[in-house]
């Protein structure tokens, strides 16, 4: 017994199986004498009403060619002048179908289901079907889908825009001039999408539709990137410089204020009181000619030579043990002496 029920079991299995591989299949319905396929786009066979088309195959029809294809309650049929091709994928759980067609005319019943289950792919334009009746024509510079029942979502290329077609409405995709709809009540509505690169190119064609315009846009998305990255930088490398001169201004208002006299560092005054980056030298000259013992303030009108006196003990405005940093001083009346006590001085007086 236990011998023949693996028999049966297994034989329902290959019955099973076999029925789900016919039920993926699209079959030949009615076909012309030009209507032929290939599967390496170098051997054509005839097509005749019975035959299985081979997954992945494409179709062509010559002027007076045409062919009808059923899978279940499915059917496609190909108008003269029209080639195509249909791939199954996704196995039984999530059966899906994408058709390629280059150019000419399909007539399209697919079944309707709870998802986006078949797709029609042409060189300017993409239509994706839940299950409907509607028509794809391709010609060499433009695509169109018209819907009899249902609705079709219509994507084009180059032009980046979107529709959802539905019953007795079109879509129109021209190369130059993007995507135009009618309708017999209403026109759908077109929305602004990324462009994007067909899968196929039109006949005679050797750049894809939308290839060019796909890449500018991504070169535009990623300059407007760096630009608000550099702005954001440029505002905080803007608020550390403020930061950086807002703290040197505190450090010279407190080194002003409770500095000593120069103990053989090079005082440099500035009329005004304004440092202009004198250099104070360990040990150095001082550079003018200070108060003994008054307050450090620069000399009247002289210029600070070296080998000048330095300020014995007067309370000067520089920085004790700062370390000044190059440039040319001119001592003026009423400068403020800004030498360093024991600081390395890289600067001149004159």
């Amino acid at each position: 017994m236990s011998i023949t029920y693996r028999i049966l079991t297994a034989a329902l299995i290959l019955l099973s199986a076999s029925t789900l591989a016919a039920a993926d299949d699209w079959r030949v319905v009615k076909a012309t004498d030009e209507a032929k396929y290939t599967i390496d786009r170098t051997n054509w066979l005839d097509l005749r009403a019975g035959d299985v088309v081979p997954n992945r195959a494409w179709v062509s029809t010559g002027p007076r060619g045409r062919v009808q294809l059923a899978r279940g309650v499915e059917n496609i049929t190909f108008q003269p002048n029209t080639l195509a091709s249909i791939t199954a994928y996704g196995g039984f759980l999530a059966p899906q179908t994408q058709i390629v067609e280059q150019v000419g005319s399909l007539d399209l019943e697919i079944e309707k289901r709870s998802q986006p289950h078949t797709t029609v792919q042409t060189p300017y334009l993409a239509a994706v079907v839940k299950g409907t009746i509607f028509h794809v024509t391709v010609g060499k510079a433009k695509a169109s889908v018209s819907v009899d029942r249902g609705l079709v979502q219509v994507t084009s290329f180059a032009s980046g825009q979107l529709s959802n077609v539905g019953p007795h409405q079109s879509a129109t995709v021209d190369s130059k001039v993007g995507m135009t709809v009618k309708g017999e009540v209403a026109k759908p509505e077109i929305t602004s999408v990324a462009p994007s690169v067909a899968r196929v190119p039109a006949v005679g064609a050797t750049i894809l539709a939308g290839a060019v315009e796909a890449s500018e846009a991504k070169n535009k998305s990623s300059a407007a990137s760096k630009d608000t990255s550099s702005s954001t930088n440029d505002d905080d490398n803007s608020g550390k410089g403020k930061g950086s001169e807002s703290s040197s201004r505190s450090n010279d208002s407190a080194d002003s204020s409770g500095g000593h006299g120069n103990g053989g560092g090079s005082g440099s005054g500035n009329s005004d009181g304004n440092d202009n980056g004198g250099n104070g030298n360990s040990g150095g000259n001082g550079n003018s000619n200070g108060n003994s013992g008054g307050n450090g303030n620069g000399n009247s009108g002289g210029n600070g030579n070296g080998g000048g006196n330095g300020n014995g003990g007067g309370h000067g405005n520089g920085n004790s043990g700062g370390s000044g940093n190059g440039g040319n001083d001119n001592n003026h009346s009423g400068g403020n002496g800004n030498g360093n006590s024991g600081g390395n001085g890289k600067g001149k007086d004159k």
